[in-house]
């Protein structure tokens, strides 16, 4: 198959790097991918591409005059503002990748019902998660196909035996991004009664002000590239993932259990598919108490710190590569079917 992912932009987060790894994963199956994108392509998303290992997957910066996308089998929308953008390049097919639901987001306020008109489209779908297609059903009455995250370990997952007598504790998102909940991490990390720890930030942004009155993080990565960001979270001891209702999904969380690196998460309906079995300790989204509790059970034993790594490393094989890739390559040969046999 031909297939092009298109993004709006090709920002440093979680929802890209899914669309990048699953095409990296088609690639190699023989399949012909391009992601596409208004803007050239960042340092961090270069050793992921075309190579004489990988010609198979290539980046289009479609805001250079000279960008030209050839007849596609599909393109696949992977944000609302992409749905109309996939219909003006007229290269084949369009399908639609939701990894959340946009209307959600705080900072989207003022775009709802342009976002909700988008999502009427009577397009197959395809979701990082199986609550998504359901909401997509109910209230768009759309059918989708799921095309999950893979659970792509290009960092050794450290042998460990136990948290450290000082443990670092993660805390990955913007602070501003409300659905990240990065103000309900810093209380709970506060509320450690009794254990020193120390504090590591991933994030897109530098800290803000705002941000440092609530504590001051030990070490603070802004920006960096993936590789990165996964060596600095598999030295870590645990990750509290504090996303609110309207995250989809949560790579970070995904990547922490892969790495070996024990959880307390929301109990949100995307994390509880990536935590089958328990893969973590799940609380109540917001509750900076609950969260600190769970830590603080995880970091005082070692036994139960173990058998969380456990859990969390089992959890996590359900969304292997080689799985991961048959799924999502069946998904995208029904949405193209699909298309055509709407047309």
């Amino acid at each position: 198959m031909r297939v092009t992912y298109l993004l709006d932009r090709p920002e440093l987060g979680g929802g890209t790097k899914v669309v990048v790894q699953q095409a990296r994963l088609l690639a190699d199956r023989g399949h012909q991918l391009t992601v596409a994108a208004q803007g050239p392509r960042p340092p961090w998303l270069a050793p992921w591409f075309a190579s004489r290992s990988r010609p198979a997957l290539r980046y289009l910066d479609l805001s250079q005059p000279e960008a030209q996308l050839p007849s596609q089998d599909l393109v696949v929308a992977t944000y609302w503002t992409t749905l109309a953008r996939a219909d003006a390049l007229q290269a084949g097919p369009v399908a639609h990748f939701c990894q959340g639901f946009e209307e959600d987001l705080v900072h989207l306020a003022p775009q709802r019902e342009a976002i909700r008109d988008a999502y009427r489209r009577p397009l197959p779908a395809l979701v990082v998660a199986p609550h998504l297609g359901r909401r997509l059903e109910q209230q768009y009455g759309r059918e989708s196909r799921l095309a999950p995250a893979p659970a792509v370990l290009t960092v050794r997952r450290p042998l460990r035996f136990g948290p450290r007598r000082l443990p670092w504790v993660a805390l990955c998102g913007i602070f501003e991004a409300e659905v990240k909940g990065i103000r309900t991490g810093l209380e709970a990390f506060g509320g450690l009664a009794g254990l020193s720890a120390r504090l590591l930030r991933i994030s897109a942004l530098p800290c803000s002000e705002a941000e440092r009155e609530l504590g001051q993080a030990d070490r603070y990565l802004t920006a960096v590239a993936p590789g990165e960001a996964l060596r600095a979270l598999a030295g870590c001891d645990l990750l509290l993932f504090t996303s609110l209702p309207g995250e989809g999904l949560g790579l970070p969380l995904l990547e922490a259990m892969q790495l070996g690196v024990p959880a307390v998460a929301s109990r949100l309906a995307g994390v509880e598919f990536l935590t089958a079995q328990g893969g973590a300790v799940l609380v109540e989204p917001g509750d900076a108490g609950a969260f600190a509790a769970g830590a603080q059970s995880l970091l005082d034993s070692p036994a139960a710190w173990r058998a969380q790594r456990r859990k969390g490393i089992a959890a996590a094989r359900r969304f292997s590569p080689a799985g991961v890739a048959v799924e999502v390559e069946q998904a995208l040969a029904w949405a193209a079917a699909a298309e055509r046999a709407s047309a």
